[in-house]
């Protein structure tokens, strides 16, 4: 038979599509925009498409969820896309499947921070202002601690390490999708439900969405997916292979930071 598959690209805005069927556009948020540019929207049938201040790319992942029927399920970014190699070209339909016949799932390339993820939640919150609280964390750890403790563990083990799959981008079978989905929407709620977000800026109340990047980290270690790492083209851009190749190094990481936060306050 022969595989349905859907990359999802994550947006909030209208931008260039690719030229390839496979790639379907998904507005996040939608039920609070006025067009939809003849995207797919993440507001109809089960959704939680109004809450996306706070789910931020999730809500349109949560629609997918609920409401696809595709066989085999990726998400990118409307300027994040999974890439073949240095070739600069993203993934097509027998690209996936050659490398799921082998692999469990595919992520990005793993980031290089230059410093544990504690260290970075601390730091990023502290000189940044951008990101979840450290005690945010802590909640975050007490629901799983509560509720999934044979994750604790691997959570653990993630605040310790130097390296994070970032984005929430993968790829993989439906029934793997599902799974994850299940775990993680099922401890976002419950976090959601002890988080004061009103210490956050309006930007910045996307802390579920941050927890999101961190948490399927810890789900692949425990249940020991085998993962097939691929390089993740910006296509924005002006020099994208220099992109490509220098996100595996941790000075990126700190310099892509520092500008990003440089441009939030600029336009505030």
């Amino acid at each position: 038979m022969d595989d349905k598959i859907i990359m999802y690209i994550l947006t909030h805005k209208k931008f260039d599509l690719p030229q390839n069927n496979m790639y379907k556009p998904i507005l996040n948020g939608s039920a609070n925009h006025d067009d939809d540019f003849g995207y797919l929207r993440d507001d109809s049938g089960d959704n939680i498409s109004a809450l996306n201040d706070y789910y931020a790319e999730m809500t349109g992942e949560y629609w997918v969820w609920k409401n696809a029927d595709a066989d085999i399920v990726g998400f990118c970014h409307y300027r994040r896309y999974f890439a073949k190699g240095l070739s600069l070209k993203i993934l097509e339909k027998e690209d996936i499947l050659d490398i799921l016949n082998d692999y469990d799932i595919i992520l990005p390339n793993k980031a290089h921070m230059g410093m544990t993820n504690i260290d970075d939640i601390k730091k990023t919150r502290q000189f940044l202002y951008y990101g979840p609280y450290i005690e945010d964390y802590c909640i975050l750890r007490s629901v799983l601690e509560k509720d999934y403790p044979d994750y604790i563990e691997f959570y653990d083990e993630m605040l310790n390490e130097k390296t994070c799959h970032w984005f929430n981008m993968f790829i993989s079978k439906r029934e793997l999708a599902d799974e994850y989905f299940k775990w993680v929407f099922d401890i976002l709620e419950k976090v959601k439900s002890e988080i004061d977000f009103d210490k956050y800026d309006d930007d910045q109340k996307r802390i579920l969405g941050f927890f999101s990047e961190r948490l399927i980290n810890v789900y692949v270690k425990k249940n020991n997916l085998k993962v097939k790492e691929m390089p993740i083209l910006i296509n924005d851009r002006k020099i994208p292979l220099l992109y490509v190749i220098g996100f595996r190094f941790s000075i990126v990481i700190v310099l892509f930071k520092f500008l990003t936060q440089i441009m939030y306050h600029i336009k505030k």
